[in-house]
């Protein structure tokens, strides 16, 4: 069995990157509902709590949660990238090469 070997940087833009995919990926999914995008309201329209109803449309939210899951994904792994950048010239800073 042979393992993987993986920078500190390397590890932290995969970190990164899948904890910007879960949060991109709900806020694509609670866009499309606060949009609208994804609701349809069945009559009557103008009483939805009483007699009415909303239908969501589950493709929709689909859609929409894999568009922010991987920009998500994009953004997360740059600013992790950028984060872990940081420290290292910190690290050389303080305690040389």
């Amino acid at each position: 069995m042979s393992s993987v070997r993986l920078t500190e940087t390397q590890a932290a833009v995969i970190k990164g990157s899948a904890r910007g995919a879960v949060r991109g990926g709900a806020v694509g999914a609670a866009a499309s509902i606060a949009t609208g995008a994804a609701v349809t309201v069945t009559a009557p329209a103008w009483l939805p709590f009483v007699g009415g109803s909303m239908l969501v449309a589950a493709g929709t939210i689909a859609i929409w949660s894999g568009i922010g899951s991987a920009a998500g994904a994009v953004s997360g792994g740059v600013w992790a990238y950028a984060r872990q950048k940081q420290r290292d010239n910190k690290f050389r800073e303080t305690f040389g090469d």
